[in-house]
């Protein structure tokens, strides 16, 4: 069966078309097909129901079960006092207060993440703005504010928002991933690549990190260590047709036309009927001549 998947509007990971929602920034996807949704959601359900029956057959054999309470014994001692009630009970030493723990930041503003997923950009600027401004330190508003610049093709003045999130919380991975694809849109790729390597570093089971990643060295012009996380991204999700196609390219231009060649039957084996599929067949035969 082909494979089909979106990409998230958020932070642009690649998401299965029976998701809802991207699974790393809970964005919504708008793209996702309804009846996997649809699908999906049944399968939830009765796992739920099944869950929820163990869940009242356990609670029933904990009843069953329960050890018989003890008797409550006679009160002796004198007669309890009447006016108890009344008097007054002094007051108890305070606790000492609790050493300060390490606070996470808090999510950004529900406003403005519900504009963002509806897509008012406008209004969600305005609500992550003003968000920043009351609380400079939190970082998830600095970086969604550099999400809605960057859907407003603002993106040069997205990477300081999301330069600014990393000094706050440099290990965050969805932060570095944003700064590496901004830094892409703007064609910088030798930052670009740092980036992507910093976040797989913070992530490195990240199929789409590494993907990303490959992508921005072929953009570079290092078709080599390109070709090396394409296999990367391959072996981590080898479901995904377009990732046999761009290994394919990059392949192409370091004149490996056999290999080339069985990476782009590779990706019609995945996904047969795809669009380009008669021009890929036209391709291999190609290089399988200039191979010969």
């Amino acid at each position: 069966m082909e494979s089909q998947a979106t990409v998230c509007p958020q932070c642009g990971a690649k998401v299965r078309s029976d998701r809802g929602r991207c699974p790393r920034c809970r964005a919504l996807i708008a793209a996702a097909d309804p009846a996997a949704v649809a699908a999906a959601n049944r399968r939830f359900a009765r796992v739920a129901l099944a869950l929820a029956g163990v869940f009242v057959a356990g609670l029933a054999v904990l009843w069953l079960t329960r050890p018989a309470a003890p008797k409550t014994p006679a009160l002796t001692g004198p007669p309890p006092d009447p006016f108890a009630a009344r008097r007054q009970v002094p007051a108890a030493e305070p606790a000492a207060p609790a050493a300060d723990a390490e606070r996470a930041f808090l999510d950004p503003p529900a406003v403005g993440s519900q504009a963002y997923d509806a897509g008012d950009y406008a209004s969600s600027l305005a609500q992550f703005q003003a968000a920043v401004e009351r609380n400079p330190q939190d970082a998830e508003s600095w970086s969604n504010l550099g999400q809605v610049l960057v859907r407003l093709n603002r993106v040069k003045e997205a990477i300081p928002c999301y330069e600014r999130a990393l000094a706050l919380l440099p290990d965050r991975w969805a932060y570095q991933f944003n700064l590496a694809r901004a830094l892409g849109l703007l064609g910088d790729w030798e930052q670009s690549v740092a980036g992507y390597r910093r976040a797989q570093a913070l992530f490195p089971d990240d199929y789409v990190t590494t993907f990303n990643l490959a992508l921005a060295l072929h953009k570079k012009g290092d078709e080599a260590a390109a070709v090396a996380e394409y296999q990367k991204a391959i072996a981590l999700q080898p479901e995904d047709a377009s990732f046999r196609l761009a290994l394919a390219t990059s392949l192409e231009r370091l004149q490996k036309p056999k290999d080339a060649a069985d990476a782009y039957a590779e990706y019609l084996r995945l996904s047969p009927t795809a669009a380009d599929a008669d021009k890929v067949r036209a391709r291999i035969a190609r290089l399988s001549g200039a191979g010969g």
